[in-house]
């Protein structure tokens, strides 16, 4: 059984740095017949795709639903990605499962670089 410390220890150092906040508004990005998930909604059908994958006993949970990285921006857009760490109970094969997410937010952000009037 892993120490209180060592249990600490990976949790800090397999954790990102950064915490997301995103607000989404209502608007979805739509590309021909796809529609990209907001922030909020990729993190709720992560949930439910890791609850069934594990609930099946095929997989364990490692690592909980987290945003992969900062997110990033595209015009007005903001997007990023969700992932999820299992391991197959089987053979215990590390794997990793990504969503990606798009969405306008509902507050205006601050350009950077120089203001011209």
């Amino acid at each position: 059984m892993p120490s209180v410390f060592a249990v600490i220890l990976s949790a800090c150092v397999f954790a990102p740095a950064f915490a997301v906040v995103v607000d989404c508004g209502e608007e979805h990005y739509v590309s021909g017949t796809h529609r990209l998930p907001t922030h909020e909604e990729a993190m709720a059908q992560c949930r439910e795709h890791e609850t069934a994958m594990t609930q099946t006993g095929a997989w364990r949970s490692v690592r909980s639903c987290y945003d992969v990285a900062p997110p990033g921006e595209h015009g007005p857009w903001m997007h990023g990605r969700i992932g999820v760490d299992v391991v197959a109970s089987a053979g215990g094969d590390p794997m990793t499962f990504e969503a990606l997410w798009m969405c306008k937010p509902t507050a205006e952000r601050e350009m950077d670089g120089p203001a011209f009037d």
